[in-house]
């Protein structure tokens, strides 16, 4: 009860951890040597220490025990089954256990694919001898080493056969070939078409080894279908399997003697209580740490159901250090909002919506579906939103919905192509200008930081001078209205605050980007400050070519609205065909926004991945971590 009391805290402890790297401290435990093992046992149920190696010997890779992956591939092999069987075994029967079980699922599988096998080999032997008949294929040689061989040979080209001094016979015939047996000691040269090679047993006993083999996958396939009901017991014994292993490692990696054993490992700050508590009750000694400047604790994000989502597409790329920060919830609102402009249409996030709702429930069945579903739901809902707002749905807009769609100057915006390419660069600029001002946030306190200052004003003062470079737009005219100035004057004064933004920015990049003393008595430091200065200004073109990566959310966006309406423009002219054209204009239809919104997903997940994996991640996130892995049980 005590043990149920300490893990039931360890859970809630573990649910309020805070939306970003877990801090972290270093424990380690000391016991005497006889409690080794259930203090290992304990441990593993409480799931809260990732272990570090205090013996020196521990393996890269867990021990594995011999059966455990012929227990895994049974159990792969029972779920691939197209309808699992509800009843399931509770416990082994005398003289069965979890590896002879393993063992029947294996064999079962090996048969199957022999036989199903032999039925493709069977099937595609009857296919070439059928047209020649049932016969027997001579065992033995003729005479004079005399062979058989059989030709499909095209009617238009059986004048060639009738020219030549070949000894041959008509077996058969149909509306493109007729099949010409040929005797000949050689192959024949200069036939109208290539021998083919027929299996040596004649039709009937081909026929009829077909049937022996589907009654026998028929039997294999209903005998699967009895042995998945040891499926959950085959779990269960695996998840135990697992523990074991994992159990066998923590062994290697704590250090004991014959009177006292010591065991380490990295834990939440929020379990700690927990982790003590339990000492108390079993009367070991701990010793708490904080992590050292040199040391490198493992990386344990932590962000709410809602959002984790976006976990698997940060450590996908990068696994953050343990001191440098999470980038899920920039990820997960970016991502969203890429993959719709990407998409650009609401038909196609409806669709999506669907597909979602229909595996909703199944998704929902443990932690990780509900996050991957929460990940999918924003994608959903920004590409609705983003597909009403520019109106386009399946390529077109009704007029219901034309109320709905924002315009510029009384046109919709995806007609604006200057105004969308415009957008997706300032997005760039703003999105890369967050990565450098988090990188400054993280490294305050230090003159370092002001040169990421300096980049973002880079970024932001370009992305302002180059918007500004034309004539004055109305945007600028509105804003001097509103604050009772001329648009000239305005238009002037933000084009150079832009300009000063992008010179000031660079004299900070230059002046601070070097990690060298600033005020230092050495001349050489001096020198090497203005080496470094001007390496990271070189940097100039890597962020103009970064801000210019973004143009593909304009360009695929656009690349797939485009399709919807050609494929539309098709259907459109294929219904004006008689008889089959609602046909063919449905089937156009149904196809090519079908490639269409597999293209789009497709352009969405990797443009939309990369944009944040490489060109956002590699101005904020420069130092790679490893995950955290609990010393925990599967098993229950």
């Amino acid at each position: 009860s005590t043990l149920n009391s300490q893990l039931s805290t360890l859970n809630s402890q573990l649910s309020s951890l805070p939306m970003s790297i877990a801090k972290l401290r270093k424990v380690t435990i000391y016991g005497a040597a006889q409690q080794r093992d259930e203090v290992l046992d304990r441990l593993q149920r409480m799931g809260c220490l990732h272990l570090i190696d205090l013996s020196g010997v521990a393996e890269q890779a867990p021990p594995e025990l011999e059966y455990r992956s012929q227990v895994r591939e049974a159990i792969k092999y029972l779920r691939s089954a197209p309808t699992p069987n509800p009843n399931q075994h509770t416990k082994y029967p005398e003289g069965m256990d979890c590896q002879r079980t393993a063992g029947e699922i294996l064999e079962n599988k090996r048969l199957r694919q022999e036989y199903q096998d032999e039925r493709d080999f069977l099937v595609k032997s009857i296919e070439l001898t059928r047209p020649w008949g049932d016969f027997q294929i001579p065992e033995k040689q003729l005479p004079h080493g005399l062979k058989i061989w059989f030709y499909p040979i095209p009617h238009r080209r059986l004048d060639e056969l009738l020219e030549s001094h070949l000894v041959w016979q008509k077996i058969n015939e149909d509306l493109q070939f007729q099949y010409i047996a040929v005797i000949s000691e050689e192959e024949p040269i200069g036939l109208p078409a290539k021998p083919v090679e027929l299996d040596p047993r004649p039709l009937s006993e081909l026929l009829a080894r077909l049937e022996f083999v589907d009654e026998r996958l028929e039997s294999l396939g209903w005998e699967r279908v009895a042995l998945d009901r040891w499926c959950n017991l085959l779990n269960r014994d695996l998840d135990a399997a697992d523990d074991e292993v994992i159990r066998l490692d923590a062994l290697t990696r704590l250090v004991a003697d014959d009177h006292v054993f010591a065991i380490q490992g990295w834990a939440p700050l929020s379990t700690l209580d927990a982790i003590q508590s339990f000492c108390r009750d079993h009367q070991l000694a701990v010793d708490i740490e904080k992590p050292s400047f040199a040391e490198k604790p493992p990386t344990l994000l932590k962000n709410p159901t809602a959002i984790a989502g976006a976990e698997g597409a940060v450590t996908f790329y990068i696994t953050p250090a343990y001191n440098s920060w999470d980038p899920t919830w920039v990820m997960y609102f970016s991502f969203a909002i890429f993959f719709a402009m990407i998409m650009s249409d609401a038909g196609y996030g409806a669709l999506m919506g669907l597909l979602l709702l229909g595996f909703w429930k199944k998704m929902g069945a443990d932690e990780k579906g509900r996050r991957f579903r929460s990940l999918m739901s924003a994608l959903v809902v920004a590409t609705i939103a983003y597909g009403v707002v520019i109106g386009s749905y399946f390529g077109v807009c009704p007029a219901v919905l034309k109320p709905f769609q924002l315009t510029l100057n009384g046109r919709p915006l995806f007609e604006q192509r200057e105004f969308m390419m415009l957008a997706s660069l300032a997005i760039g600029a703003v999105h890369l200008a967050l990565s450098n001002l988090i990188t400054a946030w993280r490294m305050r306190g230090s003159l370092v930081a002001l040169s990421s200052v300096g980049w973002a004003a880079v970024l932001l003062g370009g992305l302002v001078y180059g918007l500004t470079s034309g004539e004055s737009n109305q945007g600028i005219t509105w804003l001097a209205a509103n604050l009772s100035t001329s648009p000239e004057a305005l238009h002037e004064a933000v084009n150079q605050g832009g300009l000063y933004a992008v010179i000031g920015g660079l004299v900070m990049v230059f002046l601070f980007a070097s990690t060298r003393p600033l005020f230092s008595n050495r001349i050489l430091d001096w020198v090497l400050r203005v080496v470094d200065g001007l390496m990271a200004l070189t940097n100039v073109s890597k962020a103009f070519g970064d801000t210019l990566s973004y143009l593909r959310l304009f360009a695929l966006g656009l690349a797939s609205a485009q399709l919807a309406s050609t494929f539309n423009g098709m259907a459109s002219g294929a219904s004006e065909v008689p008889g089959l054209g609602i046909f063919l204009a449905i089937l156009i239809l149904v196809t090519g926004h079908g490639i269409n919104l597999l293209l789009g997903i497709i352009g969405g997940v990797v443009h939309g991945l990369r944009l944040n994996c490489i060109e956002f991640f590699n101005w904020s996130l420069n130092e790679e971590g490893y995950p955290f892995r609990a010393f925990s049980k599967k098993a229950g």
